[in-house]
């Protein structure tokens, strides 16, 4: 007997309408589980925080553990589990480097910036670029942070979470995005980081089992992944030519040099739960930890979009994907915990976005201009009540885009292209050049946005050589490029910084390593290095084992 008929699932491939949930004890699931992680986020906020660190960075105590899991939840939203796998339906295994790329970002973010954000004492990422710069480059990013987050990160992807719920399980659009804004704000704004953060690791777990169940179901249909693999071998490509219009080859592998930098190392919500470590090994761990959950995640929202182009090719709209797969392959009983998994992806990606949001604006607009000096309990008064208004911004523009037809997964995706290369230039050489000036890095963030700008509208399509490369993610490299030579340029046009302004900032081996005191309490298993490493080598060997498929496997399909 097959594992499919063993647990219940329909032979059928024909839909069938099961309702909003399979049965009651669905339903049950899903309602305890949500009970339990207002509960949880509200638990752990219990001792009274007067203490900024104690709202905004969870008092310096979050576990390794804990941070690893709080950066998976926080970075999955619907984006993966309907627009990743509806991109992997119509492209295959090649959407997996939006998440095996991430072992050079994480490796950036663990052995260059980590050990200047733990040991500066920071609260948030623009506070970083006035140590480093001015304060103009501080509240430049602080304020265009703010907006994409508001709108990218939270209003769009509560209405992006409204529509596949919608579609999978007939809830109402409305109710659905005032719900998830009731529920996340319900503890987020109580409890800030701690909360977050421990909710998200409850969250990631949910999300996992979920995700695998799905995942684990659709490959047993199918025979299993090597069956998958030699019936669908053009699904496995992972290198395309550099003139593909979807997934360049180039452009695909220079991705995080740009957009993975910025998103991983100098982003707020995914960086501010390292902030809050109780240790710099617990920080850099954390990272390590989540790194191993991105080898794993292309099986839970990249493998079931192939699954679901073997089961049912010619789907009309590939978005669709995901939810055919719930409603057709899932048994009775374990719809809750697949509903659950989908609600913890919405709910830790707003709470961890609104949490980071009112922490920018409290320590990087309120602070420097309306508390200089005061006490610490109003700092969080002022965190709550930004936190409250954020919430209520973004959910009024969430209801708003319910009145229009929007593309939403492209509209995410394609934001990074427009804020990622400069934010990530002037971080990158920030820390690696100790000649890089304070004007450069102002130039580099005003130039950037309207260059980008150019680049997309002027040069690749009025550049004849140009044209047949048109892609965002070659034309992310080249706005990449061109603000590096910017700024290396305006540096060099400029004064050198005081020698005292980048003491202690400048990256070496030496700060590079974890503190003697921190290594001579993680040793053996403990290792830091160990870990990472071997983190580095199963990516490695994977990339190694997909490009054999595609080159000289039975997968065979494209020759350079």
């Amino acid at each position: 007997m097959r594992f499919t008929e063993a647990i219940g699932v329909r032979a059928s491939a024909e839909p069938e309408d099961q309702g909003v949930f399979g049965n009651h004890l669905d339903l049950g699931v899903f309602v305890c589980y949500l009970i339990f992680n207002i509960w949880l986020g509200l638990w752990v906020a219990r001792r009274k925080m007067s203490d900024a660190r104690d709202y905004f960075l969870a008092g310096d105590r979050l576990p390794w553990y804990a941070i690893g899991g709080s950066i998976i939840a926080a970075n999955i939203s619907t984006e993966h589990f309907i627009g990743m796998v509806g991109a992997a339906y119509a492209a295959g295994f090649v959407l997996a480097q939006w998440e095996w790329g991430n072992w050079f970002t994480f490796s950036v973010l663990i052995w260059i910036f980590l050990p200047y954000y733990l040991r500066g004492g920071i609260y948030t990422m623009p506070e970083f670029l006035e140590r480093r710069y001015n304060k103009t480059c501080r509240y430049l990013f602080a304020v265009a942070s703010l907006i994409l987050w508001i709108i990218a990160q939270m209003a769009v992807v509560m209405l992006a979470g409204a529509k596949a719920l919608e579609g999978m399980f007939g809830f109402n659009q409305i109710l659905t995005i005032l719900g998830l804004a009731l529920l996340a704000g319900s503890y987020t704004i109580y409890g800030g980081l701690i909360s977050v953060a421990w909710t998200d690791f409850l969250q990631f777990v949910v999300l996992m089992v979920g995700g695998l169940i799905v995942a684990i179901v659709g490959l047993d249909r199918v025979g299993g992944p090597l069956a998958l693999m030699q019936a669908a071998p053009d699904k496995f490509k992972f290198i395309y030519p550099a003139t593909d219009p979807n997934y360049p080859w180039f452009g695909l592998y220079t991705l995080f040099i740009s957009i993975g930098i910025w998103y991983n190392c100098t982003n707020q919500f995914i960086v501010q739960r390292c902030l809050g470590a109780r240790s710099e090994w617990d920080g850099r761990m954390g990272v390590v930890f989540a790194g191993y959950m991105k080898i794993l995640l292309p099986l839970l929202v990249v493998i079931p979009g192939i699954i679901a182009f073997r089961l049912y090719p010619g789907m009309a709209d590939p978005d669709q994907a995901y939810p055919i797969l719930v409603r057709e392959l899932i048994p009775r009983g374990l719809g809750g915990i697949v509903m659950a998994g989908l609600a913890s992806a919405l709910m830790s990606h707003l709470s961890s976005v609104l949490n980071s949001s009112s922490t920018v604006f409290t320590m990087d607009l309120y602070r420097p201009f309306f508390h200089k000096e005061g006490q610490d309990r109003n700092l969080v008064r002022v965190g709550r009540w930004s936190a409250f208004w954020i919430l209520a911004i973004a959910t009024a523009l969430a209801l708003y885009f319910t009145r229009g037809q929007h593309s939403i997964f492209l509209l995410i995706q394609n934001v990074g292209a427009w804020v990622a290369a400069p934010i990530s230039v002037v971080f990158l050489l920030g820390v690696l050049w100790r000649r890089a000036t304070a004007t450069a890095a102002t130039f580099v963030l005003i130039f950037g946005f309207p260059y980008t700008w150019l680049v997309e509208y002027v040069l690749f399509k009025q550049w004849a050589w140009l044209r047949p490369y048109d892609n965002w993610l070659n034309r992310t490299f080249l706005v990449w490029i061109s603000c590096m030579v910017a700024m290396v340029l305006a540096s060099y046009l400029t004064r050198a910084p005081d020698t005292e302004k980048v003491e202690g900032i400048i990256w070496s081996w030496k700060t590079a390593r974890m503190p003697e005191s921190e290594r001579q309490r993680n040793r053996g298993l403990r290792n830091l290095f160990f870990w990472w490493a071997l983190f580095v080598g199963i990516m490695a060997a994977l990339y190694a084992y997909v490009l054999w498929f595609q080159y000289w496997g039975p997968g065979k399909s494209v020759s350079g």
